[in-house]
């Protein structure tokens, strides 16, 4: 799988056919999980399968090859997924030499006999397969021993994870808990099940999953510290946590009342009416009645329970260790059809309305732990067992509606992966629209997604065809996930089961089958970050719901949303704007940010009713120019003062923090000169004590004249003052790490005495003054808040997002004036506001439904065009070569207009019209170069969108740069400026000497640098080369190319013979940053080590990205093409 492309790269594990299912057969559903190895944990590519009315089969996942399968036969109906477990065998226990290893697989099964002999007691089965298991997994006979285990209600699922080597877990359908040996189930402990919660009837599914756990894993940080801390770390069992999703059916309401019999019908006159045709019936029966492709809703409520177990507890006292289980908590998730939990605690709920939600599990209280044992065991017997020891509870972490374009919320299946990652699968629908004929030829796909449900980002997506064997009509698939290790998922596609009736049990049926898809999970990222989500925002657009409840509160209120209006609300339901305030107890922090919400919500408002003019009308109308341009004037006006009242916010908030710790540091002055308790910080002397009073005053001073000299202060009252942003005092005015507020009192005051002295006049620190100086920062805004003021400032859409770019064109030369008709149209937008977002570096390409740079191009904003180059990091390469062909386009036309004498009629530059004039190329083409681009995705624009006339135009002005660079570039002057303040004083006399005095220099702040030309030029060669030798004229352009080339490799070589000279003190130099970046590491890692709140530093965990760059780059560089070699050419 590709992160960067987003795309899963599936693969097909195994297809068999799908028999028919007699009728007194329970339906059930294929499974699939992982096969455990007990003495290795990385065998993580065996699967079991177990397939109904047929048997159990191992597949192989790195050959998709079948390894072992065990035939059962038509009555074969398993109540749970496969649990296999190989353990090795030792020479003597193997008959075979071959044979390294039993596997036993466990399944739950029901009872056909038992189930229709109601007088038994017995209604299901635990069926345990032995099988003799080779090292490449394959079994050396089809024969497989099996033992039999009668249990009295079926079970839900069993687990045999390779951490719990010797025992098995399993649930019954009521929702018993068991635990026992694998080899004699009678001797279990169990646990029973919780009563059913309010107001709900009964319980449909459920799901296990056991959790190994460690005093050291961090995974399961959300359990209490206290627990984790008592867990035994030297003992022969591990213990697990259990993690049990039930989903119970709520109470629906009470059906309404039948019609009244006909049976008094013919008693009464009544009006004859006329009797409906059977057809009409028919079709109203089936309207009303549930159906395979839309079952009836039936609200759930999903319920997730935490139990601790440990199959060895050692008590004191006592010879054998007993088996253990305990409720840790329980908590309801409401409202959810789907819930599933992440080893890390991240629980994600999937409803019928296609809302996805992400949770956060947590306990709400302490747990006090005495000894490990006494959780199981306690001393007082206690007789409610079926209360949990803590609450447990949920935090929102993120809401999502999903598009039902894209999926089928009642036929989705959920998976979790790890830490907030899960993977989602459903059927995609068909369009409404469609025709009945259309449905049948169409084909039927399953969507699958990878999503961070804690940023509600995709960040893998793919689409399953599903075979037409399987099932052709959406409806009629059934679509399961299942974890098959680390590192593969599996998607199980067959066709839905459904109960079959009396009258057509006999009639034949089509054959199908079922056909298994594995997913790989390696380019998940180990842990949610940021890093990963960046650039999804085009692939999470296609799964979620474009108008998030807009149209549920249209239904509701019977008016539709207006686009404003769909904006404010997407900004109101973003997390930044309605988040819970992070900083509790600050009550100043927490009215400044309450305050700047209710602004920007405030803003937003007036903005979305002054920008009206620049939507177009439902009857596809605008409103008129000076309209839009008075509405475009008001706006930014609007938005200066909301800046400033931001900024005079922000700024006051600063003063007061300034002035409150000008207050403290009185106080704290004045007890320290009064002889009061210590100030905080530094080494506390005892009193009394004169040696160690000189001795503690002797370590604040170094440390104060280290700050001193740090800060840039002077640190002797003789010496010059320093070029430091702040003096002597401001430095010591406040709180100096590892001093004592006694000593740095003490020194101010000694200071101040020798100043005078020496006849300085002495001047107390000025409070006011400091408050004074405090800068005037510019507000943060948040991404939301951004995103909804482009959309504001953007009504209209882009005809087409896919097409090419729009650019707005000024109007020809010598076309006539004041010709509304003939004029193009203008979109305008307030371009100062946009400029102002786009100077702070605040938007995203992909803020904006097609982007940002293509809606300015549209209205010609060239200004901020070449703000954005600078500014925004993820512009497509097609927008930027489009943006270039533009400019050189308008270049030649104004040299075509000049040349034949005609004026050209360009906008003023000092008015805010649009379109603004088309800057010139060197001034676009600097920009360009500062924009970050991939150079084989720039190659292929490049050949795609750029000619070879055009490639000439752009070579020559990098030409002109090179030669600046290579011919007319002077070393620099000694005697400037610059350089004076480089060969500045330090430490005792030593001048600075200037590191590269043969660094060449540019006046003009307009010419690129070298690193930016020389990549570019050669992405243009690369992209037209052979084209440019066909082309007569472009040959004494490549020529000066190649004389630049040769000069500066001529320069190169001349100084490469100093190396051998002057190697001794390269190799001093790069051996002292050698050393200062190991030194800088080891501080790092020793900081990390000792902030980090587990005290396992994180100096040993490989930072996010850093693979996948090498990756990128290897392949960059073997993309690229190599040096051109014509053996023979013509011209």
């Amino acid at each position: 799988m590709s992160l960067v492309r987003g795309q899963i790269d599936d693969f097909v594990v195994a297809s068999f056919p799908c028999p028919p299912r007699p009728a007194p057969t329970r339906a059930t559903r294929t499974t699939v999980s992982p096969v455990s190895y007990t003495s290795s944990a990385k065998t993580e590519h065996r699967v079991a399968v177990a397939s109904p009315r047929v048997g159990l089969a191992v597949y192989d996942l790195e050959d998709q090859t079948p390894l072992s399968s065990v035939s059962v036969g038509p009555s074969f109906a398993p109540t749970t997924a496969p649990a296999a477990r190989s353990a090795p065998l030792s020479p003597p226990e193997s008959e075979s030499t071959r044979v390294k290893s039993l596997r036993k697989t466990w399944i739950g099964v029901e009872s056909i006999a038992a189930a229709a002999d109601a007088a038994q007691a017995v209604a299901a089965e635990i069926w345990c397969f032995h099988e003799d298991e080779n090292r490449d997994g394959s079994t050396p006979s089809a024969d497989a021993a099996k033992a039999v285990w009668p249990i009295s209600e079926p079970l839900a699922a069993i687990a045999a994870p390779r951490t719990l080597p010797n025992h098995i877990a399993f649930l019954s359908k009521n929702g018993n808990l068991a635990l026992a040996p694998e080899n004699d189930l009678t001797r279990l402990v169990s646990l029973a099940a919780p009563p059913l919660p309010a107001n709900t009837s009964s319980l449909v599914s459920q799901t296990l999953r056991l959790v190994p756990l460690s005093a050291t894993a961090t995974a399961t940080d959300y359990l209490p510290a206290s627990l984790l801390a008592a867990l035994p770390t030297a003992t022969a069992s591990v213990p697990h946590l259990a993690v049990i999703v039930r989903s119970y059916a709520s109470n629906a309401p009470e059906a309404a009342a039948a019609p009244a019999s006909m049976t008094g019908a013919g008693k009464k006159k009544h009006k004859k009416q006329s009797r409906p045709s059977a057809a009409s019936v028919i079709e109203a029966a089936d309207a009303a009645a549930p159906t395979a492709a839309a079952p009836s809703p039936v609200p759930r409520v999903c319920e997730i329970e935490l139990v601790l177990l440990d199959a060895a507890i050692s008590i004191p006292d006592e010879f054998e260790p007993r088996q253990g289980m305990i409720r840790l908590g329980r908590v309801t998730v409401d409202g959810a059809n789907q819930v599933v939990v992440s080893d890390e605690g991240f629980v994600t709920a999937l409803d019928a309305d296609g809302i996805l939600s992400s949770y956060r599990l947590g306990f709400s209280s302490a747990l006090a732990v005495d000894t490990y044992p006494t959780l199981f065991f306690p001393s007082t017997t206690s007789t409610d067992d079926l209360s949990p020891l803590l609450d447990l509870s949920l935090s929102l972490v993120k809401s999502i509606a999903l598009s039902k374009t894209t999926l089928i919320p009642s036929r989705t299946s959920l998976l979790a992966l790890h830490s907030s990652f899960v993977a989602l699968a459903s059927p995609r629908p068909r369009p409404a629209s469609s025709s009945a004929a259309a449905d049948s030829s169409a084909a039927t796909g399953v969507s699958v997604t990878y999503w961070d449900t804690r940023f509600g980002s995709v960040i893998a997506a793919t689409e399953l065809a599903v075979p037409s064997a399987v099932a052709s009509n959406p409806n009629e698939v059934s679509v399961s996930l299942s974890k098959a290790g680390r590192r593969t998922a599996i998607v199980v596609l067959e066709p839905e089961v459904a109960e079959p009736s009396t009258e057509s049990s006999s009639a034949p049926t089509a054959a199908r089958r079922t056909v298994l898809f594995g997913l790989p999970l390696n380019g998940l990222p180990s842990a949610s970050v940021l890093a990963a989500v960046v650039g999804k925002q085009t692939l999470t657009a296609r799964y979620i719901a474009s108008t998030p409840d807009a149209s549920a509160s249209a239904s509701a209120t019977s008016t539709p949303m207006s686009p404003a209006a769909i904006v404010l609300d997407r900004a109101r339901r973003a997390e930044p704007l309605r988040s819970e305030l992070a900083r509790h107890g600050n009550e100043k922090k927490a009215a400044l940010l309450e305050a700047s919400r209710l602004a920007r919500e405030e803003v937003l408002a007036s903005l979305a009713a002054i920008l009206a003019p620049l939507r177009v009308n439902a009857d596809g109308s605008t409103a008129a120019a000076e309209e839009q341009e008075q509405a475009v004037q008001k706006a930014e006006t609007t938005w200066e003062r909301y800046i400033e009242a931001e900024r005079d916010r922000l700024l006051e908030y600063n003063r007061n923090k300034v002035r409150l710790a000008m207050q403290k540091e009185k106080e704290r002055r004045m007890a320290a000169l009064g002889g009061g308790r210590d100030g905080a910080g530094g080494d506390v002397v005892a009193e009394g004590s004169e040696a160690g009073e000189a001795t503690g005053y002797k370590a604040a001073k170094r440390r104060i004249e280290r700050a001193l000299a740090a800060a840039g202060a002077p640190v002797r009252p003789t010496s010059a003052s320093g070029e430091g942003e702040k003096s002597w005092k401001e430095v010591t005015a406040a709180r100096i790490k590892g001093v004592n507020d006694k000593y740095r009192y003490r020194y101010h005051l000694e200071r101040n005495k020798k100043e005078a002295e020496m006849g300085k006049t002495v001047k107390e620190f000025d409070w006011e003054e400091a408050v004074n100086k405090v800068e005037r920062y510019e507000p943060p805004l948040p991404s939301s808040f951004v995103t909804a003021l482009l959309c504001l400032s953007f009504p209209v859409p882009l005809a087409d997002p896919s097409a090419s770019v729009e650019i707005a064109a000024l109007p020809a030369p010598g076309a006539p004036k004041n010709k509304k008709h003939n004029a193009p149209a203008v979109w305008r937008h307030p371009t100062a506001m946009v400029g102002y977002l786009l100077g702070r570096e605040l938007v995203g390409e992909n803020q904006v439904e097609g982007g940002v740079t293509r809606f300015l191009a549209r209205a010609g904003d060239w200004t901020n065009i070449l703000v954005a180059l600078r500014t925004v990091p993820d512009i497509p390469e097609s927008t930027l070569v489009s943006l270039l062909v533009a400019v050189v386009h308008d270049g030649a036309r104004t040299a075509a207009a000049h040349t034949d004498g005609m004026d050209v009629d360009t906008p003023s530059s000092s008015k805010k019209t649009l379109p603004s004039p088309v800057p010139s190329l060197a001034s676009f083409l600097a920009a360009f170069l500062q924009s970050p681009y991939t150079p084989a995705v720039l190659r292929q624009a490049l050949q795609k969108q750029l000619s070879a006339d055009e490639a000439v135009i752009v070579l020559e002005q990098c030409d002109a740069w090179l030669k600046r660079w290579l011919s007319e570039a002077e070393p620099v002057d000694a005697s400037s400026a610059a350089a004076a303040a480089e060969r500045k004083r330090k430490g005792k006399g030593s001048q600075a000497i200037a590191v590269d005095v043969f660094k060449v220099s540019v006046p003009a702040a307009d010419v690129p640098s070298m690193d930016q030309i020389v990549p570019f030029v050669q992405a243009v060669l690369d992209a037209h080369f052979v084209n440019l030798l066909l082309q007569r004229q472009s040959h004494r352009l490549l020529r000066r190319l190649s004389q630049h080339v040769a000069r500066h490799a001529e320069m190169t070589s001349d100084l490469g013979t100093l190396l051998g000279a002057l190697s001794i003190y390269s190799s001093k130099k790069k051996e002292e940053q050698r050393r200062s970046a190991a030194a800088v590491a080891a501080a790092s890692a020793a900081l990390e080590a000792a902030s980090a709140p587990t005290g396992k530093g994180l100096a040993s965990v490989k930072e996010f990205g850093a693979t996948m760059e090498k990756r990128i780059l290897a392949q960059e560089k073997h993309a690229e093409v190599g040096q051109y070699q014509v053996e023979e050419f013509f011209l």
